[in-house]
């Protein structure tokens, strides 16, 4: 139970990371040298989050249906 808090914790923190390096970039276009870097950043950690996320909820979805699975298995 801990571990998933810990697993969806991280991949969240990901991707507010990732919003918060396109909000910056944004923010401080005129100020920033090379702004359209951190936002490029910013766009591949969110993405990078996010498929981190989808892949864990689908491995974590895989992973209770063989456990059901076999479980049935083990009944008949």
């Amino acid at each position: 139970m801990f571990s998933k808090f810990v697993n969806y914790s991280v991949r969240i923190l990901m991707i507010i990371l990732g919003i918060a390096f396109i909000i910056y970039g944004i923010w401080y276009k005129n100020e920033l040298h090379d702004s359209t870097l951190i936002i490029v950043m910013g766009i591949v950690v969110t993405l990078f989050g996010v498929y981190r996320l989808i892949m864990y909820r689908t491995q974590l979805e895989r992973y209770n249906f063989n456990v059901n699975e076999d479980d049935n298995e083990n009944e008949n």
